[in-house]
């Protein structure tokens, strides 16, 4: 059984938009990287903490991310993976030494994440955060927790607007590129 908590840390990150999900409209009023830039300010700019690899791509870049993860931990880093969508649990998107996320973890970062999040949104200075924001400001938090040496992120949909380009990674990787979601990330 679920524990209630969890399943209440969830139901918190779901209630925002998600455009994994939903469609919406886009404009450019909904992608703005400067709402995550304000809370990632304010829970101390966890992204910052760790040296990054950024995978994006088309196909094949989850599975990249992975062996990239793979060979950094191989080699005696104690390494942070970020991915999306999961398969079967939420815990699958954030994991360190491959080791998925806790469900407690999950609960402790979702309750420090709540007043910042309430804070941005109250303003709303550059729109509304997202469901894949909070869930990326949870990983960067979790990683600066587990005080990861390296962080492999792959992107959500992608476009220069992505959540994740929040980062200055070490080193960018792309994997093959097709027109898949250019009713999301054209924007007029």
């Amino acid at each position: 059984m679920i524990d209630a908590r969890y399943q209440q840390a969830l139901d918190y990150l779901y209630s925002f938009v998600d455009y994994e999900t939903e469609p919406r409209p886009r404009d450019a009023a909904h992608y703005d990287l400067r709402r995550m830039d304000e809370l990632l300010a304010r829970l101390g700019n966890p992204q910052r903490q760790a040296r990054a690899v950024h995978i994006a791509g088309t196909k094949g870049k989850g599975s990249v991310a992975v062996m990239v993860a793979s060979a950094l931990t191989a080699s005696g880093y104690t390494t942070g993976l970020y991915t999306s969508p999961h398969l079967l649990t939420f815990n699958e998107r954030i994991r360190v030494d491959d080791k998925l996320i806790s469900d407690e973890d999950v609960v402790k970062l979702v309750d420090r994440l709540r007043p910042e999040v309430a804070a941005v949104n109250e303003k709303a200075t550059y729109g509304l955060l997202t469901t894949f924001e909070l869930i990326t400001a949870l990983g960067f938090a979790y990683f600066q927790l587990k005080e990861v040496d390296l962080q492999v992120i792959e992107v959500g949909l992608g476009g220069r607007l992505d959540a994740t380009n929040v980062i200055q990674p070490e080193v960018s990787v792309i994997t093959s590129i097709s027109f898949d979601h250019t009713e999301v990330l054209v924007i007029p």
